[in-house]
């Protein structure tokens, strides 16, 4: 794909809404910023914020008061004050935001008159919207958290030509929460200079107490469930349905039979769908006769497999919203993207339930990508500068995400979000140019390259896995040192650059820890990398405290990038006899042919013609396998190799150590099945540790032996990803 950036040289794109004129007039002497004396709270922030960032531009000092400073000079009325003054400005609003919102309608109009200015919206926070609008347009940018992410341009003058716009972006929910104890600096003025509605509080989370052996279908259960959250109902506030964080089980041969007995390929278990919300259509319907005029909303969550859309003919009750939470599935590709079966299916999954709750159906977003948790870049903005537009296009009523705000992960995600929930239509790879020059200066072209690279790494990664076992397969050593000598391109001492460096080392000690760990089982300097990992993550969180987010986690066990190391400390203790090559053989079994063929007996190079090569050190989808269509449970993938045992060792204490390995496999030495393991589906109800010691049941011999490996390769992360060894058995 082509990433090349460009900047449109006749019009600067603004964050979804307006441009520069060509030829900006000459600056008045006198500013005045007007703002109500009843202003709300985001209206009377707008002012200030609208005063303080004039200031700045133009080398002015600039307040915001009640009344206009003096009758000369551009005098800007913001919100409340704006509609007092110019009436019509209601008129356009009206005509421009939803007629009959779920929960609320943003909009905002901008207009001036004369040496009038008047920046308006439609409740408090879009007031807020409006002026951030205004002074997007005079090109001011807030990136990321903290005083670090702002670009506040100096100017000779204001951009007030042709300044008559109203404008109501086509989603009423645009929202995201600070989720794993994430550093909250700055959220809520971030959010709102990014058109972000944090207001809508909906909430879908994990709430609703079945009783033990429940059953949906009773009229006690509805009751039950119902008294929950009558008081909530009672008062108009919003409250949720929400199921457990787990796959969600039918208790009762009723709630079993509606759901029509189908199994939800991605979680290994009963859909619920069909049984869950006529339940709650029930619980609304008791909720509202009880207490008719209340305005309350009941959400829920579509999640884990009450992810599959009802099959029955059913429509939602008009005060339940659905927050249909994608987890596990491919947040790497777009919709549409071939590569990825899993964003193909969830495309008519969204269809689906839109129709059902006819239209009141919120992404519950995933921006940290879930590269848990190595603080390297997970870039987003190539995906959601295409599915944004699929959602708006499908009817969603919006988006809330959930964020680690740790901004060495995820950088610029949520600037682009906050752009791309305002305006879909946005010109990404513009206002990335733009970016480039506005937060690195005259670094501008070599970090342009640096972080170019990184994103077109992302664009082409067949990989559809989200946590850290899927690095190796994207940020390679060749990966990295490319990125190495763009970097040194870029001269020069500042935050941003520092900042930059800092995340580069990083990256690179990671990516040494794996490439020594798991791809040379070299697991001494696996260790050393990842302390020095480690040590440079600390420094990049006393730089910011928003970089990171690991300094309140409990980072125990081999899910975090501490217990990783420790990990590889681990396997540093095993006694290793032989390495197998980092190359193995593969051939796909889609239809469990190999098992009743015999592949597992077969020895001899030519018995493998019919095998493709494959590396052990990365998971084979990254590699290009099993990328263009799902795998039922039914499917397997085969590896085989050689491996010498040398002379002086005794085979028969042997075993092989499989480092990375994911889902029930079996092992065959020289053609004998010597032991298998079993695994729980899905993947993440195991431990992280992926490790198999395989016994070899005495096998192995000295000189050349074949392993081959038989193991289920789901949908989900299959295969190896961790180079394996042979050890004298512990």
């Amino acid at each position: 794909m082509n990433l090349t950036r460009r900047v449109k040289t006749s019009v600067l794109v603004l964050t979804g809404l307006l441009a520069f004129a060509t030829s900006p007039p000459a600056l008045a002497q006198e500013i005045s910023v007007v703002v109500d004396q009843q202003a709300g709270p985001w209206e009377r922030r707008a002012a200030d914020d609208l005063a303080l960032f004039l200031g700045q531009m133009l080398g002015k000092s600039v307040s915001a008061s009640e009344q206009p400073k003096t009758n000369n000079g551009v005098r800007f009325y913001i919100g409340s004050a704006a509609l007092r003054k110019n009436p019509e400005l209601s008129r356009k609003l009206a005509q421009v935001t939803k007629k009959a919102p779920v929960l609320r309608a943003d909009g905002i109009v901008l207009e001036r008159r004369g040496d009038e200015v008047f920046l308006a919206g439609s409740n408090d926070d879009s007031h807020y919207f409006a002026v951030s609008a205004f002074l997007h347009r005079q090109g001011c940018r807030w990136y990321l958290p903290t005083e670090i992410g702002a670009h506040i341009p100096k100017r000779d003058s204001l951009d007030l030509e042709n300044l008559d716009r109203a404008y109501a972006p086509p989603f009423e929910v645009r929202t995201y929460w600070i989720s794993w104890n994430g550093d909250r600096t700055d959220y809520e003025t971030f959010a709102h200079r990014n058109f972000y509605n944090l207001e809508q509080r909906v909430v879908g989370s994990h709430s609703l107490e079945l009783p033990k052996g429940f059953n949906l279908q009773d009229p006690a259960t509805v009751q039950a469930s119902a008294n929950q959250v009558e008081k909530q109902q009672a008062a108009n506030q919003n409250f949720s349905l929400g199921i457990s964080d787990s796959v969600q089980k039918l208790e009762s041969e009723a709630d079993r039979h509606i759901a029509g007995g189908f199994q939800d390929k991605s979680f290994f278990s009963l859909a619920v769908s069909d049984a869950f919300l006529p339940f709650y259509n029930a619980i609304c319907q008791e909720l509202w006769k009880r207490h008719p005029e209340s305005t309350s909303k009941a959400g829920f969550l579509v999640y884990t497999n009450l992810t599959l859309p009802p099959q029955r003919a059913v429509k939602a009750a008009k005060p339940l919203i659905a927050f249909l939470a994608p987890i596990d599935i491919d947040p790497n590709h777009a919709f549409g993207d071939q590569r990825s079966p899993a964003k193909l299916d969830l495309y008519d999954v969204v269809r689906r339930w839109v129709e059902v709750m006819e239209g009141r159906v919120i992404i519950y977003d995933y921006d940290q990508g879930m590269l848990v948790w190595r603080d390297l870049p997970n870039p987003s903005h190539q995906v959601m500068k295409t599915d944004v537009k699929r959602y708006r296009d499908l009817g969603v009523l919006g988006f809330s995400t959930e964020s680690r705000n740790a901004i060495a992960t995820t950088f610029t995600n949520l600037f682009f979000r906050g752009q791309l929930y305002w305006n879909p239509d946005l010109d990404v790879e513009a206002e990335l140019a733009l970016f480039y020059r506005n937060f690195y200066g005259s670094a501008e072209a070599a970090m342009a390259e640096y972080w170019n690279t990184i994103y077109q790494a992302w664009e082409e990664t067949t990989s559809t896995e989200h946590e850290f076992f899927m690095i190796s397969g994207l940020y390679t050593p060749e990966l990295v040192e490319k990125l190495e000598q763009t970097l040194s391109k870029a001269s020069g001492e500042n935050p941003r650059l520092n900042f930059t460096r800092l995340s580069f080392q990083v990256l690179q000690s990671y990516v040494k820890m794996t490439e020594a760990g798991a791809s040379n089982c070299d697991y001494a300097s696996a260790v050393k990398f990842g302390q020095n990992g480690l040590a440079a993550r600390e420094r990049l969180t006393e730089m910011n405290s928003t970089f990171t987010t690991y300094k309140k986690m409990p980072e125990t066990g081999a899910a975090w990038w501490p217990g990783e190391v420790e990990f590889y400390q681990t396997l540093s203790k095993f006694q290793q006899v032989a390495k197998t090559p980092l190359e193995w053989r593969f051939r796909e079994d889609s239809f469990d042919e190999g098992l009743w063929r015999g592949w597992g007996f077969l020895q001899g190079a030519q018995a493998f013609a019919q095998w493709k090569p494959l590396r052990v050190d990365r998971l084979p989808r990254s590699q290009g396998v099993y990328d263009s269509s799902y795998h039922s449970p039914e499917g397997y993938g085969w590896y085989s190799c050689e491996v010498v045992i040398p002379k002086g060792v005794d085979p028969k204490n042997l075993e092989v150590v499989f480092p990375g390995l994911f889902n029930t496999s079996w092992l065959y030495v020289n053609g004998q099945l010597t032991d298998w393991r079993s695994q729980k589906l899905p993947w993440w109800t195991n431990d992280y540790g992926f490790t198999w010691q395989a016994k070899t049941a005495g096998a192995l011999k000295v000189g050349v032996n074949t392993l081959v490996l038989r193991t289920e390769m789901h949908q989900h992360p299959s295969g190896m990803f961790r180079r394996p060894f042979v050890a004298q058995q512990r």
